[in-house]
């Protein structure tokens, strides 16, 4: 069974761009050890654990990253391992020399991390549902110290562009790793090319697919460019995580590449 996110507080309506921090978005809700994030590829699953992350860390929480992302290699975590742990953030990488390799090796340091001191151990788990297979050897510790299964969902990408799609995902992934997803985190985007409806218009098919998979949408992410028109349009449905951007694509530069 999950560790548990109790619920959201009541009170939201009251929350603006100005105060509506990241420590303020984590602590509507109550978090076990285990984190554990993923999503479809081109999800923005890596910038959420980044970003919740921080959150946590905001908050007063010691926090370890654990990268298990054995789809997509070259951009992930191990990709800013340094500036993260200047930070104050303990990570985990593959071993090093898998590192950036495509195999499924992650690192067995992660179960004992998961019974480590830091209050929560995030996990970015991989691009797809193969992703999830890595993460059976560490099930039992899991499920005893308790979790989340994030998935989080770009409902412009086909895979996850309808309800069903979404639950399909998520029952692959529970298929492979007999960890149960817990809640879903809106993060529908067209990188550069997003405007204010393309948001609301993702966030619209993933809380249908929550409520068809009776899971709470947690959060829906926004550049923070739009934060203001997206909460015109969705009101206090859900709150909004302005997103912040932390990796670079491999053709951006190479200043943030170890």
């Amino acid at each position: 069974m999950s560790g548990g996110i109790d619920g959201i507080v009541d009170d939201i309506a009251d929350i603006t761009i100005e105060d509506c921090t990241l420590k303020n978005l984590v602590e509507l809700y109550q978090w076990p050890k285990v984190i554990a994030v993923t999503g479809a590829l081109g999800s923005g699953k890596t910038e959420f654990v980044l970003n919740l992350a921080r959150g946590l860390k905001a908050s007063g929480k010691s926090v370890s990253i654990a990268d298990a992302d054995i789809i997509n290699p070259y951009f992930c975590i191990r990709q800013i391992t340094e500036a993260l742990e200047k930070e104050g953030f303990s990570v985990l990488n593959p071993p090093e020399n898998a590192k950036w390799s495509d195999m499924s090796i992650i690192n067995p340091k992660i179960g004992e991390a998961v019974m480590g001191r830091a209050d929560h151990i995030l996990l970015d788990i991989g691009g797809d549902a193969g992703g999830v297979m890595a993460l059976k050897q560490f099930e039992p510790l899991i499920h005893k110290w308790g979790y989340e299964l994030l998935l989080v969902v770009n409902a412009w990408r086909p895979k996850t562009s309808t309800p069903e799609g979404v639950a399909e995902m998520a029952m692959r992934m529970e298929a492979l790793s007999d960890l149960k997803v817990t809640a879903l985190i809106s993060n529908s985007h067209l990188m550069e090319d997003t405007r204010s409806g393309d948001i609301v218009q993702g966030l619209e098919t993933t809380l249908l697919a929550g409520k068809n998979m009776n899971l709470p949408v947690l959060y829906a992410a926004v550049m923070p460019k739009f934060y203001a028109s997206v909460k015109e349009l969705t009101g206090d449905k859900i709150p909004l995580w302005p997103m912040t951007r932390f990796m670079q694509r491999p053709w951006e530069g190479s200043e943030m590449w170890s």
